[in-house]
């Protein structure tokens, strides 16, 4: 059995870099884009069921139902661009 310490794990490497000359290329480690997907993946399964709330609730305006929605939509959208962005990079 390994020793139990009480070292604090350390943290993972969050970062953002430019690769070479080309500002058009930057990349970001891949605990960045694991963190930031989980986080995004959170708030959009926060999203989804607001609407589903929202679109059972009586009196809300279809207008409010459908922007919420949207916004939800979009949110995939970036999610999905973090996942290519994840599959470009081999992460």
């Amino acid at each position: 059995m390994e020793p139990v310490t009480d070292e604090k794990k350390r943290p993972r490497k969050l970062e953002m870099r430019l690769n070479g000359s080309s500002q058009d290329s930057i990349a970001f480690s891949a605990p960045f884009l694991d963190n930031t997907l989980q986080k995004m993946l959170q708030l959009q399964n926060r999203m989804l069921k607001s609407t589903a709330e929202l679109s059972k609730a009586e009196n809300v305006e279809e207008k409010i139902i459908k922007e919420h929605a949207s916004q939800s939509a979009e949110l995939s959208r970036i999610i999905a661009l973090i996942c290519a962005e994840k599959a470009r990079q081999g992460a």
